[in-house]
């Protein structure tokens, strides 16, 4: 916003809270440029996934110029995400049982099945990431722990080249 460089995420003047609790964040600001890397670390309840929420535009925040992701309203300009341009990787793979919680979504599948049954993939991006992230394909995915499974949830989301992850 009338700033010389470019920017990939800018938030201006922040202001965001849960319906009747504090502010979690109060005119924040946050400039991140193109081809950078950010790791955001933080105590529990600190608001790291809120944030990252906010710049995947999951939740509404002040006007359309308050977070802009590529130079466009992140919460406002669905083609953001649409156009493969901006993605969040983070939620997780459960689903609630009555009395019992959020537990892990179960299925006899193997992690290849997960992984090679994206379409139009680049098998060399495709094979980097099962190797990076260190996956077994025969893992079956109601079996293996809870970070194995959130290692092929990554990998899939990874498999598509973003912009903005």
């Amino acid at each position: 916003m009338g700033k010389l460089t470019a920017t990939s995420i800018e938030v201006s003047g922040l202001h965001f809270a849960y319906d009747g609790q504090p502010p979690v964040y109060a005119n924040f600001n946050l400039d991140i440029s193109p081809g950078s890397r950010c790791l955001l670390v933080g105590a529990n309840g600190s608001g790291k996934t809120t944030l990252l929420k906010i710049l995947a535009g999951k939740h509404m925040v002040g006007g359309k110029d308050v977070v802009r992701v590529l130079n466009r309203s992140a919460f406002h300009d669905t083609q953001l995400v649409c156009s493969g341009d901006l993605a969040y990787l983070g939620g997780s793979w459960s689903k609630t049982i009555g009395s019992a919680g959020d537990i892990p979504l179960q299925g006899d599948f193997s992690a290849e099945h997960m992984i090679f049954g994206v379409e139009g993939i680049d098998s060399v991006r495709r094979e980097k990431l099962i190797e990076l992230l260190d996956i077994d394909l025969q893992w079956r995915m109601h079996k293996v722990s809870d970070g194995q499974r959130r290692r092929v949830q990554i990998c899939m989301g990874l498999l598509h080249p973003f912009q903005v992850v």
